[in-house]
């Protein structure tokens, strides 16, 4: 069974962690957000795992701009 509807909870949580970041580290999250929203509903509708498929999402990211 996919998590796929754990994908708006990590976002939700991922954006207060933004939130609690020093300003300077904020852009830098913006930037694994964007990664998990991009990615986030092929991984998280694929897995089981709502930390694998963050952590994949954003690492498919991170390989396709490499």
């Amino acid at each position: 069974m996919s998590c796929r509807a754990e994908l708006p909870v990590v976002l939700e949580r991922w954006r207060r962690f933004r939130r609690a970041l020093k300003a300077g580290d904020q852009p830098a999250m913006d930037v694994v957000i964007a990664a998990l929203e991009r990615n986030g509903p092929a991984t998280f509708g694929s897995l089981d795992d709502p930390l694998e498929a963050a952590a994949l999402a954003v690492l498919l990211e991170f390989a396709r701009e490499a």
